[in-house]
């Protein structure tokens, strides 16, 4: 391999690792899309359908649909 190649293999990693730990992407976030819970206010007793990444602290979490 080349130095130019391994250069750029190596700088794409280094890329990719800081975009990772910056948050800037995340292999959770696609599968939050996918994927729908059921999130209950503890304080209301309300329930909506939602992604798993939209459900706020403290909420309560089922996969099954809402339980009164």
């Amino acid at each position: 391999m080349s130095r130019k190649m391994l250069r750029l293999t190596g700088l794409s990693f280094i890329a990719l690792v800081l975009m990772v730990l910056g948050g800037v992407f995340t292999p959770a976030q696609a599968d939050c899309n996918d994927v729908v819970v059921y999130g209950t206010n503890p304080a209301t007793g309300e329930c909506y359908p939602m992604s798993p990444c939209d459900v706020p602290p403290g909420w309560i979490v089922y996969t099954d649909g809402c339980h009164s």
